[in-house]
């Protein structure tokens, strides 16, 4: 074992497997919540009115950690569902339900725990974002129990699920949620939805089908052309969003954050076709030094850009 694995061994021999069964890792997904405080919310950027941006602040971390208990419940559902067919998976074998580090009714149990405390306090928080959080739910209890199965619907059940975050952030802090909030964040997540789909194709060859079924009805020249479709499809609709949208300075300033923008997703095409196109496409994207430094790029210029208009 090389000392790298040894290190990223040990870290996880000190994190208890019911959290890693929780998936952390993906738990910034979830930062699309702030998409609308970033973009729609005007006059709270100005430096001169902060006393304006706090509570819709802190409406939207809270809505960010409520949503991130609610998907790891939905985590914990789909691996205890899917804990025979993950034995037979050269990464999937590895987690906590699957390796038997984590029992079925152990993860069923937390996961009714954390939906019993987000789902109340979301209401609490506001009721229309609420009523979004639980849709979610119940839609990837069905995704995890059969619509997953189901070729092209599977993608679209998860773009769903993005545009359902981004929606909940605009609700939670009664804002307007601009046409091109969709727009974007259905584009982006398509392209990501048939990246993972595409990277699982090419990892697993002929017994793709076998662990993920959805995966029969699709095949290597279809997905390709759906990945380049979409991409080309969330850089266009970012880049109208800058110029057109009715929630950003007049001027066009924001299209200063799409070299950000065109860095990062060219550079997840690279990987996935590269050096790491045996990796999760979620892994890459969260793990990369290059795009970190693209995203962080990317959040600094917005939210100049947003604070000087």
């Amino acid at each position: 074992m090389s000392e790298a694995s040894a290190v990223a061994a040990g870290s996880r021999m000190r994190i208890p497997p019911l959290v890693v069964a929780m998936r952390p890792y993906q738990w910034p997904k979830n930062v699309i919540v702030f998409a609308a405080l970033v973009f729609t919310t005007g006059d709270a950027w100005d430096p001169g009115q902060l006393d304006t941006l706090w509570p819709l602040l802190w409406r939207t971390a809270a809505l960010f950690a409520l949503w991130s208990m609610a998907a790891s419940a939905t985590y914990l559902v789909n691996d205890v569902r899917d804990r025979e067919n993950d034995r037979l998976h050269p990464r999937k074998a590895r987690r906590p339900i699957a390796s038997g580090e984590v029992s079925a009714g152990l993860a069923i149990g937390a996961a009714a725990v954390l939906t019993a405390i987000a789902l109340p306090l979301t209401f609490l928080l506001d009721t229309t974002a609420a009523f979004i959080l639980a849709g979610y739910s119940a839609l990837m209890i069905a995704y995890s129990f059969g619509l997953k199965t189901v070729a092209i619907l599977d993608i679209i059940i998860l773009t769903g699920g993005v545009v359902a975050r981004a929606a909940a952030g605009a609700t939670a802090i009664d804002v307007d949620i601009s046409p091109w909030l969709y727009v974007c964040s259905s584009f982006a997540a398509l392209f990501f939805a048939t990246s993972k789909r595409w990277a699982e194709y090419r990892q697993l060859g002929p017994e793709a089908a076998r662990h993920r079924p959805a995966l029969e009805g699709y095949s290597g020249d279809v997905l390709g052309q759906m990945l380049t479709i979409t991409a080309g499809g969330a850089l266009l609709s970012y880049a109208l969003y800058t110029i057109e949208s009715a929630r950003v300075p007049t001027n066009g300033s924001m299209a200063l954050t799409l070299p950000f923008v065109a860095f990062g997703l060219f550079r997840y095409l690279l990987l996935l076709n590269g050096e790491r196109k045996t990796d999760a496409p979620d892994r890459i994207l969260f793990t990369d030094p290059q795009l970190l430094l693209a995203v962080a790029g990317f959040v600094v210029t917005a939210l100049a850009v947003l604070a000087s208009n």
